[in-house]
């Protein structure tokens, strides 16, 4: 023990240098772990009655990789704190992750009798004892787990993995139901559900799960290949086991009518049907109707070329690279290079098109879409089809806010939505937008802003467009960049910490809590404790929104991690994965993997989310603990995470939270999220 404190004496006096330009705190965001742990174990010498330095030392070696030095400075920790329960259970689970299953019980135990029914702790035996084959006591302290934290996932998914171990598959069946329930885009929790149905016969749910796990997870390879497998098996047809979300009759607005209240804007261009980085889809085939009728147009000609009836469903194919125009009975009404416009034969009329399963595009396929406005179609190359949706903006926003949002939150929430999502048009729009060379303003999914058109529309999100009409986010004049995501998990990063993010002085680091209760960034021992916990914030807000978007875990086998990142970096077998570099907010900006081949560093967030698993991690907010055999070797990895999206500007689930809890107005929660910024009203004008 005195061996590995002298050693980090000397590794602080090699890098003295370093170290007089920057504390232990600046050396840990950096992402100079061994530096850091050094400069700690110095303070820690300093400070001879606090053991939060050498919390602090071991909090940073153990993300450096080295667990047996981290459970060193714990224990001497703990000659310092002997009454401290969280310490006495990250030793457990240092020793747990180092297959030291004696030491970890022991660990666990004493801080289960400083502190009764301790979390952390509870996992960990019931860790322990599964991994000793245990089964009564396993069982015994997760039911004991899931008490504590009801509403975590990731509760219900060890319980699983515990139970399919344990061979109880209707247990595991369940306990898997329940974490989807909690987490819907629980990925890694579909693929063992999938597997026990086909053991059990259920085909159909088998099939029907695997679908799923594509939908988060599109090319994954043993849902693509489990799919091909049970085709053979359904008993029903997949559009019956899936079927399409259909519309069926018009959408009737009460008692808010929006068209009678949005004055006319100018129109922008939306892609339809796009995927994540914002291009089309691949569109062989579209079937669209519309209940006022429609009339088919030439863009560049102005040629009347159909009028279509009002419900009549007809075609749009690619064919020789010209989209082919057929009717209800399969004749052929022209083959078109260009542009057509279909527009429905009344004002403020839409356009529906109707889902199929001959559709390779799943946005046409698995759902009927309705649109305002009127669309365009063209030939897209070896995209197929090209489907823009030509919208006035503030009919748009109609669309996106719900999209964003939900309708059932608190209204200012949804009025500063409103605001942003205008915001981002503007934005998006100037010079012809990010996605000037495909022929649109913006894209209808997440790398713009969410857009699922008139049948996502409520009358709350719909009123919050009408009490905020014209209304932008500005910074000296100017429009504001208003980024938004779905959960921060507790705390903002800022946009100069993320690569390619630029930096802008009102997208600033900052504790997602009451504005009047401001908070200072933690220091590793105390953040990960806020990690693995479940702290108040704005955006844990029970009841409004989900617990899984705020904290969730994951659990990826060694093959599996192999397998996902060898497929974007040629490194061989996985080594170690080392988070480097953080924000003040604990989001990873810098990872480290090293593989037996050889050593990569990623720095791009959306990069780092989706290389750890087959489904992308909701967030950079993460740590990573890596799980040994004996020997050694890596068995798996445990990913402890908070938020759902980039945490840069407003936190849509802590808007809801400010405005909820605390009654703030949108310029009240706009100020918190954007600070410095102020709402402008801007006139539409239109081009002559």
């Amino acid at each position: 023990m005195r061996r590995v404190y002298l050693i980090l004496l000397f590794s602080l006096f090699q890098s003295r240098a370093a170290q007089a330009a920057a504390g232990p705190y600046e050396l840990y965001l950096k992402g100079d772990l061994l530096q850091a742990a050094s400069a700690y174990a110095a303070l820690a010498a300093e400070r001879p009655d606090q053991a939060k330095p050498l919390l602090n030392a071991a909090a940073a070696l153990k993300q450096a990789g080295r667990y047996h030095d981290a459970a060193t400075y714990l224990v001497r920790a703990l000659e310092r704190d002997p009454h401290n329960p969280d310490i006495y259970s990250e030793l457990g689970w240092l020793r747990f992750h180092q297959a030291d299953y004696a030491g970890a019980r022991s660990a666990f135990e004493a801080a289960i009798r400083v502190q009764a029914l301790h979390a952390r702790a509870e996992l960990g035996l019931a860790s322990v004892y599964a991994n000793l084959e245990d089964k009564p006591l396993a069982l015994e302290h997760l039911d004991k787990y899931r008490q504590l934290r009801p509403d975590f996932a990731g509760v219900d998914y060890i319980l699983a993995w515990n139970y399919m171990n344990f061979k109880m598959h209707r247990e595991a069946e369940e306990a898997l139901i329940e974490a989807l329930r909690k987490d819907p885009s629980f990925t890694e929790a579909r693929l063992p559900l999938a597997g026990i149905y086909a053991r059990q016969g259920k085909f159909n749910e088998a099939w029907n799960q695997y679908y799923r796990v594509l939908d988060y997870a599109p090319g994954h390879p043993i849902a693509s290949k489990m799919m091909k497998v049970l085709e053979g098996k359904l008993t029903k047809q997949p559009e019956e086991i899936r079927p399409p979300f259909k519309i069926t009759k018009p959408l009737v607005m009460e008692p808010l009518d929006a068209l009678e209240n949005l004055s006319d804007s100018v129109k922008i261009r939306v892609g339809i049907g796009t995927g994540v980085t914002g291009k089309q889809g691949a569109n062989n085939l579209l079937l669209f109707r519309s209940y006022e009728g429609i009339t088919v147009t030439g863009k560049a000609s102005g040629k009347n070329f159909a009028n279509i009836p009002p419900d009549q469903i007809w075609y749009a194919l690619y064919e020789g690279g010209a989209v082919v125009l057929k009717d209800p009975k399969g004749m052929v009404y022209g083959r078109f290079t260009g542009t057509l416009q279909l527009k429905p034969a009344r004002k403020n009329g839409s356009i529906i098109f109707e889902a199929s399963a001959k559709i390779k595009n799943p946005w046409f396929r698995g759902a009927d879409r309705q649109y305002r406005g009127y669309i365009e179609l063209s030939p897209n190359g070896t995209r197929g089809i090209k489907a823009v949706n030509v919208i006035e903006s503030e009919l748009y926003l109609l669309g996106v806010v719900p999209s964003e949002v939900a309708p059932q939150w608190p209204y200012e929430s949804l009025k500063a939505q409103a605001v942003i999502a205008r915001t981002q048009v503007l934005i998006r729009r100037a010079r012809g937008g990010q996605h000037k060379k495909e022929g649109y303003h913006l894209c209808d999914g997440q790398h713009c802003q969410a857009y699922k058109g008139k049948s996502n529309e409520a009358n709350t999100t719909s009123r919050a467009v009408v009490d905020t009409e014209g209304e932008i986010l500005t910074y000296h004049g100017r429009p504001a960049y208003t980024f938004f995501h779905s959960n921060c998990g507790g705390w903002i990063q800022a946009s100069k910490e993320v690569t390619g993010w630029g930096d802008s002085p009102y997208l600033v680091t900052k504790a997602d809590v009451h504005p009047d209760k401001p908070e200072e960034p933690m220091d590793p021992w105390d953040w990960h404790l806020w990690l693995t916990g479940n702290p108040a914030a704005n955006c844990n807000y029970p009841g409004r929104v989900r617990a899984s978007e705020y904290r969730w875990m994951k659990i990826i086998r060694q093959k599996d991690m192999t397998f996902r990142i060898n497929k974007d970096y040629s490194v061989g077998e996985i080594i170690d994965i080392v988070p480097l570099r953080r924000s003040p907010s604990g989001n990873v900006n810098t990872l480290r993997v090293v593989g037996k081949k050889k050593t990569v560093t990623v720095t791009r967030e959306h990069l780092i989310r989706n290389l750890l698993g087959f489904s992308s991690l909701k967030s950079t907010l993460f740590e990573i603990e890596i799980n040994r055999f004996k020997n050694g070797h890596v068995r798996n990895y445990w990913i402890y995470g908070g938020g759902w999206g980039h945490a840069i500007g407003l936190c849509q689930s802590g808007a809801a939270g400010l405005a909820g809890k605390y009654d703030l107005d949108y310029k009240a929660i706009m100020e918190f999220y954007f600070p410095g910024t102020s709402v402008r009203h801007i006139k539409y004008v239109k081009k002559k």
